[in-house]
């Protein structure tokens, strides 16, 4: 099941599907280190407002929460651990 960064729950594991933004974003998510394929964590939120934090490779990344919510990942199922 695929979903924004924004729905995927703090501290779950997830890889990047694809994303939904202009070229300009693209580039901007690619010189974060986040690319097709990767596997990344949300860290934190705000709640209504504020950035994203994520961790990829890691290494900790903030976004705003519209370029978060286009960033489309698919959840990882861990192993219990």
């Amino acid at each position: 099941m695929h979903k924004s960064l924004i729905e995927l729950d703090l501290k779950e594991e997830a890889e990047v599907v694809s994303f939904n933004g202009s070229h300009l974003m693209n580039c901007r998510l690619e010189g974060m280190g986040i690319r097709q394929g990767k596997k990344i964590f949300r860290i934190s939120s705000q709640y209504i407002r504020g950035p994203v934090i994520i961790s990829v490779e890691g290494h900790q990344a903030a976004m705003g929460r519209g370029m978060a919510a286009k960033l489309i990942v698919k959840p990882v199922k861990s192993n219990g651990v």
